[in-house]
């Protein structure tokens, strides 16, 4: 068993009457069973700075006018909470155990067997707790690291946005790309395919976290938008075959777990301002009208199933035509989830409803793309519970040229810089 020093420490003015003290009570522990005391008298000078760590309880006398080395001892305790100091004589004191002048022998060694006992167990204690410690400090060099390698993915995935927006004949476009976390289970692309055509392109991973970034990131980058015709023209792939290649291409590569995504893909001429439309089981494109009108608003459901299930799924295209100055929005299902109605209620906020097509709708009477995604974001970040968003957000606004633009022959065709993608993170810690 364990045995637990007792540390005694004379001064010339208590050195007779604590070496009788020290006797009696190392007679009185030798007899008993271990664990026990083991006392061990030594003069201020002589104490070892270890010792006093290492041991269960300091025994000292009470004196008018201790030795400065005495002094100093008691200095060091005061920062040693595991030491017990046991004062013979002299007042109460918040930092020892006091007893009385006349205290007897069997007392004294009572309340030293306590504190041995209390010692063992403390010991234990901070064995234990340094072991954690060491475990923790692991832990967290675990997650720091985890946490740098989610800050270079969320990186690397917003180097694959677009870095500017195509604008042909007075079109004219903006997109909101908000993930909930370090990396989103959505993507979008905005590219020129012609003179006269743009492809809008939105998906959305089932999921979240980094599988579901890895795979919009795979089904973005492997959309066919052009292919080079026999005669050796390219041709620009309707919207519908190219969801169906996606597809077929998804199906082949699955493994043991299927994941699926939803989609949605737009081929918009700007010329004749006509969008094809071909969805995978993506929500509704919205069709706005004219800034002048405002309010008005209708939308264009889904053509087809999930990416990543049915090999042979068919999507349909629909086919709108726009007046001057008329829009798109192309949006992820995580605006289902942003404006929840009841923030009290933790369950009612994760439950899809309609409010955002009224933002959308309100926003309507906005003429630029810009505005309309600025709103948008005002609205999430004033909104009640924006800092824990829910879902990855995603959005592209479109607008077609307007009368005065066709009317005065002011559509151009250029690229307009885009701004950097929102990033949940930053704005949850601001």
């Amino acid at each position: 068993m364990q045995r637990v020093n007792v540390i005694m420490i004379s001064t010339p003015a208590t050195a007779g009457r604590m070496r009788l003290l020290h006797e009696s009570l190392s007679s009185s522990c030798a007899a008993m069973p271990e664990p026990h005391p083991v006392p061990v008298l030594s003069t201020a000078e002589e104490v070892d700075p270890t010792s006093l760590r290492d041991a269960a309880a300091i025994v000292l006398i009470d004196e008018d006018e201790a030795p400065v080395e005495l002094r100093r001892i008691i200095s060091r305790l005061s920062f040693d909470a595991v030491v017990t100091t046991v004062r013979i004589g002299g007042p109460p004191r918040s930092d020892a155990l006091v007893l009385p002048e006349d205290v007897d022998p069997s007392s004294i060694l009572t309340c030293l067997r306590t504190i041995v006992h209390r010692q063992i167990e403390i010991d234990r204690l901070q064995s234990e707790l340094s072991t954690t410690a060491r475990i923790a400090a692991g832990v967290q060099e675990e997650i720091s690291r985890v946490d740098e390698e989610l800050q270079m993915a969320a990186m690397v995935q917003r180097e694959f946005l677009p870095r500017e927006l195509p604008a042909i004949g007075g079109t004219r476009l903006a997109a909101m790309w908000r993930p909930a976390s370090y990396v989103s289970g959505d993507i979008y692309d905005i590219s020129r395919l012609d003179e006269d055509h743009i492809g809008l392109f939105v998906a959305d991973a089932v999921g979240h976290g980094v599988p579901a970034a890895l795979m919009t990131m795979v089904i973005c980058r492997s959309l066919p938008t052009r292919e080079v015709a026999t005669d050796g023209y390219h041709r620009i792939i309707p919207p519908g075959e190219a969801l169906a290649r996606l597809n077929r291409f998804m199906v082949s590569r699955q493994g043991r777990s299927a994941r699926f995504a939803t989609a949605v893909y737009v081929v918009y001429n700007a010329r004749n301002r006509t969008a094809r439309i071909a969805s995978a089981g993506h929500p509704a494109v919205m069709h706005l009208a004219a800034a002048e009108v405002g309010g008005d608003m209708r939308e264009i459901p889904s053509t087809g199933g999930l990416l990543g299930i049915f090999d042979d799924e068919r999507y349909g295209e629909t086919e709108v035509v726009l007046a001057p100055g008329e829009g798109l929005v192309l949006h992820s299902d995580g605006f289902e989830q942003a404006f929840p109605h009841d923030l009290a209620n933790h369950t009612q906020r994760r439950m899809p409803n309609e409010h955002y097509r009224e933002v959308i709708r309100n926003l309507t009477s906005r003429a630029e793309p810009e505005e309309m995604i600025s709103g948008v974001r005002a609205l999430l970040d004033t909104h009640g519970g924006s800092l824990h968003q829910p879902d990855d957000l995603t959005m592209i606004c479109l607008r077609a040229a307007a009368e005065s633009e066709i009317r005065d022959g002011d559509a151009t065709s250029d690229s307009i810089p885009m701004t950097l993608p929102d990033r949940g993170l930053d704005r949850a810690a601001g």
